[in-house]
C-alpha cells in the first residue's frame, strides 16, 4: 500500500508544480478534493440561495454565524478554510477572496524555511460588510460593523466602525455607531438609512 500512496501523492505534487501540497495521506487528499468540490459549488453561479452557500462553506469547515450573506463566486482558502471565522450579520458580496495561508515556491522555501510559510486565522466580526471584489489576506481581523470598499486588498486589521478602501486598504472614514445595536431595532435601521444618505451626498 505504501507504493500506491507514494505514486498517488507524487502524481498530485507534479500536477501543482512548485507549490507544496499539504495533503500527506491519500485520505486527506480525498478530503481535500471533496472540500474543493464544495468550494466550487458554493462559489459557482448555480441557482443557489445565499443560505445554501453558507451551508456548503460550513461543510468545508468555515465557522459562520447566523444571518450571514455570501454572494456568488467567493473563494475561501482551499487549504485551511477552518481558520476563517465569520460572525453574525456579516455580508460578503461576490468575487471576494479570503486567504488563511501563504507559502512561496520550492526555491524560496529552501531559502526561508518555516519563516516563509504562513498559516494565520481571518476573523470578520459582527455586522461587517465586505463589498464586491475584495481580497483579505492571512491574519486579518475586520472589526465590528466595518465596511471594506469594493476592490480593496486588506493586509492588516480593520478597526470596528470604520470604512477602509484601496490597495492596500487604508482608513477612509469613521462610522457614527450610536445607532447600531445587536438587537437591530427599527430605530437602528432608520438612523442607518440617514447615515447612508449622508454618505451618498
Amino acid at each position: 500500500m505504501f507504493w500506491i500512496r507514494k505514486i498517488i501523492l507524487g502524481w498530485t505534487q507534479r500536477q501543482v508544480g512548485c507549490v507544496n501540497i499539504y495533503d500527506k495521506t491519500v485520505f486527506s487528499l480525498v478530503i481535500g478534493i471533496f472540500g474543493r468540490v464544495l468550494q466550487w459549488m458554493a462559489m459557482s453561479a448555480l441557482p443557489l440561495s445565499p443560505r445554501w452557500r453558507v451551508f456548503l462553506q460550513r461543510l468545508r469547515g468555515v465557522k459562520i454565524g447566523k444571518n450571514v450573506f455570501l454572494g456568488v463566486n467567493n473563494s475561501f482558502d482551499p487549504v485551511a478554510p477552518e481558520l476563517i471565522t465569520i460572525e453574525d450579520n456579516v455580508s460578503i458580496a461576490g468575487r471576494c477572496l479570503i486567504l488563511t495561508h501563504s507559502e512561496g515556491t520550492t526555491p524560496l522555501r529552501e531559502i526561508f524555511g518555516e519563516e516563509g510559510k504562513k498559516f494565520l486565522p481571518v476573523r470578520i466580526e459582527w455586522g461587517a460588510w465586505v463589498t464586491v471584489g475584495c481580497i483579505i489576506l492571512p491574519g486579518v481581523t475586520i472589526g465590528k460593523c466595518a465596511i471594506i470598499a469594493a476592490g480593496s486588498v486588506v493586509n492588516k486589521d480593520v478597526a470596528p466602525y470604520t470604512i477602509v478602501g484601496g490597495v492596500p486598504a487604508k482608513f477612509i472614514k469613521n462610522i457614527d455607531h450610536n445607532f447600531f445595536d445587536e438587537e437591530m431595532t427599527y430605530d437602528s435601521w432608520s438612523k442607518g438609512q440617514e447615515f447612508w444618505a449622508d454618505i451618498e451626498k
